[in-house]
């Protein structure tokens, strides 16, 4: 038991390395297709991933040496049906009339490895019946196949790494392990009785999705900014390529990424009703107060407000603060420098009090915004299974 509750602490120790490496992905996933990151489907889908990391585990640890395996005379494969506990029962001479036969062969080392392979799947059909909504044809299908893919890994010496398999590929596992998913499809109801149905889950996941929350926006953004680095370099690319004297003129980079900025958050949203390659992914728009297309001035005030005051705000803030040390003893000067860097400070301040407020849940559209008559909303569609069950929640009066 201890080298499994070893297994299991490898795979625990793993787990937050692939769970990292799957984070993003599984974040634009649900905020394309719901807008928002339920906590309890969160829960539930890594868990499923940590159980799958600890079979999978289970299945290969602990790696032996290539050398100890390369000397290995042991069978490769059987193919007999409870060949083991068939062995135990001829090896210790029991009887089929002695109740004693049978609590010691309960009580075997085959019978144990029987029901650690019934267990290890049994998780699976639970999670293929509670979450993925997997009828028991289905679930008996996928737990025979990851108990096939578990055995040919065995088989293939993992995947030709060693010389020989270092494990039996066993039909008895094969078996077991889908036997045990059959009774966790069985046994859901009594495991998941507490917990909300995936169409309750789905339900909650789309209600939130009509708020646009602070990393929903973050995640458009650096999509947009990717888009946004392809332009420059093909609009920087074409222009030197037509003058030639660019190549020198290092000093209009920054003015040709302005330009780029203003272009494809003021220009080409306009252009495209308030969608960017970005909000359009996330199903976000930007619109005007009365939930329309924006005016082409408001998107470039908007972004020329964003990324040319707000952003940089506490480095303009930095700068005039540095100059104030270099100035001479004018008192009207130091004042002027100083009230220009407490300003810039004062806007950093006053964006960073709205991104709190907005990782708190706060719906209020930010100061620039406000300013220029804009918000971003969801454009998520609510499918009709959600949209009768909110019409129902609602009271009249």
């Amino acid at each position: 038991m201890s080298s499994y509750f070893n297994v299991i602490g490898t795979a625990f120790f793993v787990f937050p390395i692939l769970a990292f490496a799957f984070t993003v992905p599984y974040l634009l996933f649900q905020y394309k297709k719901f807008g928002a990151i339920p906590l309890l489907r969160s829960a539930i889908i890594y868990s499923f991933i940590l159980y799958c990391l600890t079979a999978y585990f289970l299945v290969i640890l602990p790696l032996p040496s290539r050398a100890a395996v390369a000397q290995m005379t042991t069978p490769r494969y059987n193919l007999v049906p409870a060949s083991g506990l068939i062995a135990y029962w001829r090896a210790n001479h029991l009887s089929f009339r002695e109740i004693d036969s049978y609590l010691k062969l309960f009580t075997s080392p085959s019978m144990r490895e029987i029901l650690f392979n019934v267990c290890m799947l049994f998780p699976l059909g639970v999670y293929l019946r509670y979450y993925f909504k997997c009828k028991m044809g289905k679930t008996v299908l996928f737990g025979f196949l990851m108990s096939l893919f578990f055995e040919l890994t065995q088989l293939s010496a993992l995947y030709g790494i060693y010389p020989r398999p270092y494990r039996l590929f066993d039909v008895t596992d094969l078996l077991d392990n889908t036997f045990g998913a059959w009774l966790g499809y069985l046994c859901t109801p009594i495991f998941c009785f507490f917990l909300p149905s995936r169409e309750e889950l789905d339900r909650r996941a789309y209600q939130k999705g009509q708020k646009v929350p602070f990393f929903r926006r973050v995640f458009a953004s650096v999509i947009d900014w990717m888009a946004l680095i392809i332009f420059y370099v093909a609009v920087e690319s074409v222009g030197t390529e037509i003058f030639p004297v660019l190549r020198k003129m290092q000093w209009l980079k920054p003015i040709i990424m302005a330009f780029s900025v203003l272009v494809y958050f003021g220009f080409f949203q306009w252009l495209c009703k308030g969608y960017t390659a970005g909000k359009a992914f996330l199903h976000l728009r930007l619109v005007d107060r009365l939930g329309g297309r924006p005016k082409l001035w408001a998107c470039i005030t908007r972004y020329a407000l964003l990324y040319g005051l707000v952003l940089p705000a506490p480095y303009y803030a930095m700068c005039f603060l540095d100059a104030s040390s270099f100035l001479d003893d004018s008192a009207l000067e130091f004042a002027g420098t100083a009230f220009l860097s407490a300003l810039f400070a004062a806007v950093g301040c006053v964006f960073g009090a709205e991104t709190v407020a907005k990782l708190l849940g706060s719906e209020n559209e930010y100061l620039y915004g406000r300013i220029t008559a804009t918000k971003i909303v969801s454009t998520i569609q609510v499918p009709a299974f959600a949209a009768k069950e909110d019409d129902q929640t609602v009271k009249p009066s």
